[in-house]
C-alpha cells in the first residue's frame, strides 16, 4: 500500500474514503462550564492577588476596640445586705438606690440618743415654766422701776426749767437728781435679778447636753445614710459582688457600673493612613454583628507600638500604630462592652 502524504483532511469523520464508520453515542454530553471553571480555578490566584490590591487601594480601615470606663462602687458603712435593688446589664443613674444595709448597733444607739434628748428637753421644758412663774412678779417689780425712773425724770427735767426762770432753787434740783438716780439704780438691779431668773446655771447645762446630744443624733443619721448604697454616676451595672444576708465592711467592693456616656472608641491606625487622622475628622465604625454608626475623631494621643509576640524574631521592628480617640455622633443599638473589637472605615472621595 502506498503511503500518500497530500492527501487532503477528511472533514467528514462519519466517512472514510467513502465507507462509513459506525461509532458508539457518547456517554455524556459536552458541558462547557466545567473549562470555565478550570480557567477560574487555575487564575484565582491572580485574581485575589488583584482583589486585595484594589480593595487596599479603595478602603482606608483601621482596626479599634470599644473603652468603656467603669468604677467600683464601695460600701461607705458596715452592715448586713438586707435588700439589692439591681441586677447585673440594668441601666442606673445618678443617685439610684443599688443596695440597702441594716446595722443593728447603730439602730440601737440612735434610738438611745432619741430618748436622751426627750428626757432633757422634757425636763428643760419644766424649769422654764417654772421659772416664767417666778418671774411674773419679777417682772411687775420691774416694771415698777421703770416707771420710776420715768417720773423723777420728768421731775428732774421741771425743776431745771425752773430753775433757769428762778422759781426753784440749787437745793431742789440737787435733790431732784439724787432721786432719779436712785430710781435708775434700782432699775438696773432688778433687771439683772429678772435676767439671772431666766437664764439660771441649771437651764443652761440642760441646753448644752441637748445641743451635744442633738450633734451626735445628726453623726448618726449621716451614718445611717451611709448604709445605703447609691451609684455615683449613671451606667450600666456589669458585675454584682454581693448577696442578699451577707455582712459588709466599710470600703468593700459592692458591684461594678460602666459608665456608658463616657465610652469611646481606642483606634490603632497604620502610619500609612496618617493623613487621614484629624480631629473632627467622620468616620463609620462597624461593630461584630454588622450594625454601622458614625464617629468623630476627638484626639490623637500619639503612637503606640504592638508588642511582640514569641514567634517573632529579634529582627522584626516592632509594629506601630497611631492611637486615635473616638466619640460616637449617633446613638448604637448593639449592647457596648468594654474590649469589644470594631472596624474603622474611612470617608474619602470614593468611599
Amino acid at each position: 500500500m502506498k503511503i500518500r502524504f497530500n492527501t487532503p483532511e477528511n472533514r467528514n469523520p462519519d466517512y472514510d474514503s467513502g465507507v462509513r464508520v459506525q461509532y458508539g453515542k457518547g456517554k455524556r454530553a459536552i458541558k462547557p462550564w466545567r473549562w470555565y471553571m478550570i480557567l477560574f480555578i487555575a487564575s484565582a490566584p491572580l485574581l485575589y492577588l488583584i482583589g486585595f490590591i484594589l480593595y487596599e487601594i479603595v478602603v482606608v480601615k483601621a482596626d479599634g476596640r470599644i473603652t468603656a470606663p467603669q468604677i467600683v462602687v464601695r460600701s461607705a458603712g458596715s452592715g448586713y445586705i438586707t435588700d439589692i435593688l439591681i441586677k447585673p446589664l440594668q441601666k442606673v443613674n445618678t443617685g439610684t438606690i443599688l443596695a440597702q444595709l441594716e446595722n443593728v448597733a447603730l439602730k440601737e444607739k440612735y434610738r438611745r440618743i432619741q430618748r436622751e434628748i426627750d428626757f432633757f428637753s422634757e425636763q428643760k421644758n419644766q424649769l422654764n415654766l417654772h421659772t416664767k412663774e417666778l418671774g411674773s412678779p419679777l417682772e411687775q417689780l420691774a416694771a415698777f422701776a421703770q416707771s420710776q425712773k420715768s417720773f423723777y425724770f420728768d421731775r428732774l427735767h421741771r425743776y431745771e426749767l425752773l430753775f433757769k426762770q428762778g422759781a426753784a432753787t440749787q437745793a431742789e434740783v440737787a435733790t431732784a437728781r439724787k432721786q432719779y438716780s436712785s430710781a435708775l439704780t434700782k432699775l438696773v438691779e432688778q433687771e439683772a435679778v429678772s435676767n439671772g431668773a431666766h437664764t439660771n446655771a441649771e437651764i443652761r447645762q440642760i441646753a448644752t447636753r441637748v445641743n451635744q446630744l442633738e450633734s451626735d443624733l445628726g453623726e448618726v443619721e449621716s451614718q445611717q445614710q451611709q448604709l445605703r448604697i447609691l451609684s455615683p454616676k449613671a451606667g450600666l451595672v456589669t458585675e454584682i459582688f454581693i448577696q442578699p444576708g451577707e455582712f459588709l465592711g466599710k470600703g468593700q467592693p459592692v458591684l461594678n457600673v460602666m459608665m456608658t456616656g463616657d465610652v469611646f472608641i481606642s483606634a490603632f491606625i497604620p502610619p500609612k493612613y496618617q493623613n487621614y487622622v484629624v480631629v473632627g475628622e467622620i468616620v463609620t465604625v462597624i461593630l461584630p454583628n454588622g450594625e454601622k454608626a458614625k464617629a468623630k475623631i476627638v484626639s490623637v494621643p500619639g503612637v503606640t507600638y504592638k508588642s511582640k509576640r514569641e514567634k517573632d524574631s529579634l529582627l522584626d521592628t516592632p509594629y506601630s500604630t497611631i492611637l486615635a480617640h473616638l466619640k460616637f455622633v449617633e446613638p448604637v443599638n448593639t449592647q457596648l462592652a468594654d474590649g469589644l473589637p470594631v472596624d474603622i472605615r474611612f470617608h474619602h472621595w470614593f468611599w
